[in-house]
């Protein structure tokens, strides 16, 4: 006849199990630790490369549509002022339905819906050009912040309508935002260690290097080529 475990033994044996299901539950929650540490790291490269290329299509984009207000010196694609950066490209172009005399603060114009106050504007011809505020707009009528400095003929002249993108780093917040003409500023990146961007106004190359509080020692940069405002500098 056989006999059964002795308490001892039992108690042996529990203990020895115990020891491994607690060994086994540590080491899966380890497991489970790098594994949702690498899984918000390569979350965190994919947000870096994602903003990145929000930043190379709006370099990109600037100056499109405004070759001959670069080449008349009225407009810059690029632009900076202190840590913010501005790109400029076309976003409407209206057309006068009158001459327009030096001194005047309104312009009739085709397309002048009320989503163009606050805006700028460009207007030019072949000699010349300037740009303005829009303080109003509705019933095909502008009405700018300041007084036209130019006489323009309505057939000869082109109105652009702007639009502007703001690019800069909330350093108190660690946050990259980007602003579209006078909307709220939105985060383009969080938890952002440093943020550069060179630019080279010859060439018209751009550099943007980001590296993440989460991983300072790292760095994502991109290269890139404002194509439309190089279309500006060309002739």
């Amino acid at each position: 006849m056989k006999k059964g475990f002795s308490l001892l033994e039992s108690l042996l044996g529990f203990l020895i199990f115990s020891l491994i299901i607690l060994g086994s539950l540590e080491f899966f929650g380890t497991v489970q630790t790098v594994f949702f540490r690498l899984q918000s790291s390569q979350e965190n490269r994919q947000a870096a490369w994602v903003a990145l290329e929000r930043i190379r299509t709006d370099f990109v984009l600037a100056g499109q549509g405004l070759v001959r207000p670069m080449r008349l010196g009225l407009i810059n694609g690029v632009d900076r002022e202190g840590e913010t950066w501005i790109l400029v490209r076309a976003n409407r172009v209206a057309k006068l339905t009158a001459d327009l005399l030096s001194g005047r603060t309104e312009m009739n114009v085709t397309d002048a819906g009320p989503d163009s106050a606050g805006r700028t504007l460009c207007l030019f011809d072949e000699a010349k050009g300037e740009t303005a505020v829009i303080q109003a707009a509705g019933d095909g009528i502008l009405t700018l912040a300041t007084p036209l400095r130019f006489d323009y003929r309505a057939a000869e002249t082109q109105v652009i309508i702007l639009q502007k993108i703001s690019i800069y780093l909330d350093a108190s917040k660690g946050v990259l935002r980007r602003k579209s003409d006078g909307a709220s500023a939105q985060p383009l990146l969080e938890e952002v260690q440093a943020f550069t961007l060179g630019f080279d106004p010859a060439s018209c190359l751009a550099l943007a290097q980001i590296s993440l509080a989460s991983a300072p020692e790292e760095f994502y940069e991109i290269q890139i080529l404002a194509k439309n405002a190089a279309l500006g500098k060309a002739g």
